[in-house]
């Protein structure tokens, strides 16, 4: 069970929305910080689904009603495992058959939320970079219609569910009012003050073994596709982080699919960072590293050159490390 101090603020509205941003929170905390939760258990959010992701909400919009996912490759990866996500203060109180007493939850603050249920797949586009590429027409015609299209192309926020997580015995709970409590039996009860998504729920009647809980996201900027995107991206960054005693002179140069180089030069000293932003639709970007002894900087250091920095780097966001104290061997690559 992870329990974190998650709740949504007093005085900040509080819906599906917010809650399932707590949810987002705790699955970045646990499977990585490119996942975005699916709060409402939405059935819409399919690999290869194209439409809109507000990164403030983490709520994902078919482009148009109606709209069936792109035909796709779709890779499986089985991997089953549980989770159990409680805000501080959630308590659970397991089913006892002995006493007749169902399983329970109770909770002592408003806004606070629990989620738990089995992990079964991961379902992803077994080539999504290709779809983006093969089929960026089409998305650009659908974005164009959606408001999010420029002449430069695609506006961020717009692109393609490319993975989704999907589980069985789901449930999703948030409490609206503080003492609140849910019980799970044949029927629901005390979740007057409650919001609860729960697969299969009470109900019976055909429902999909698994539901998806949680996705992962593509956008664009222009027709550069951003991959495991999590919100705006205003820049390729190329970040120097300097741990030894050298000062250290850095050139960053990079292509452009327009045909156009840029070219910038920091210092970073011991313990000071620098940082060269680059356009995002930045190609094969390139770093040398000049350290300073005494009176004269040494032979340049090349680091390897980063083809595609948007898909090799979490955000476009690429590490130098330096490292070495004078007099003694220096290095400088980049970080893992």
């Amino acid at each position: 069970m992870s329990e974190m101090a998650l709740r949504v603020r007093d005085g900040l509205v509080a819906d599906s929305a917010s809650y399932n941003m707590l949810m987002t929170t705790m699955l970045r905390a646990d499977v990585g910080g490119s996942t975005w939760g699916n709060w409402t258990l939405d059935r819409a959010v399919e690999p290869g689904m194209v439409g809109v992701l507000d990164p403030v909400a983490g709520t994902f919009e078919r482009h148009k009603r109606g709209a069936i996912p792109l035909e796709v490759e779709v890779v499986e990866e089985h991997d089953p495992h549980s989770w159990d996500y409680r805000s501080q203060g959630v308590r659970h109180v397991p089913a006892c058959p002995s006493t007749g007493s169902a399983e329970s939850w109770h909770f002592a603050q408003s806004h606070t939320i629990a989620s738990r249920g089995e992990h079964r797949q991961r379902r992803a586009l077994a080539d999504p970079l290709g779809i983006a590429d093969t089929q960026y027409d089409l998305l650009r015609r659908w974005a164009d219609a959606r408001g999010y299209a420029t002449d430069a192309g695609i506006i961020q926020g717009f692109g393609i569910i490319t993975a989704t997580y999907e589980a069985t015995e789901v449930l999703n709970l948030a409490s609206r009012e503080p003492g609140q409590q849910f019980v799970r039996g044949s029927q629901w009860q005390g979740a007057r003050n409650m919001e609860a998504f729960v697969h299969p729920g009470p109900i019976s009647g055909p429902a999909p073994a698994m539901v998806p809980y949680a996705f992962e996201f593509m956008s664009f900027a222009g027709r550069t596709p951003l991959p495991r995107w999590v919100g705006q991206i205003p820049a390729v960054t190329v970040s120097f982080h300097n741990a030894g005693s050298y000062v250290v002179q850095c050139t960053v140069t990079c292509d452009t699919p327009a045909g156009s180089s840029h070219r910038k030069r920091i210092q970073v000293g011991c313990g000071i960072p620098g940082w060269a932003y680059l356009p995002l639709d930045a190609t094969d970007i390139r770093v040398t590293c000049r350290f300073w002894h005494v009176d004269e900087w040494g032979p340049p250091l090349q680091l390897r050159t980063v083809i595609h920095p948007m898909q090799e780097w979490p955000q476009g966001q690429g590490v130098v490390e330096i490292e070495g104290w004078w007099p003694s061997d220096y290095e400088a690559h980049w970080s893992q």
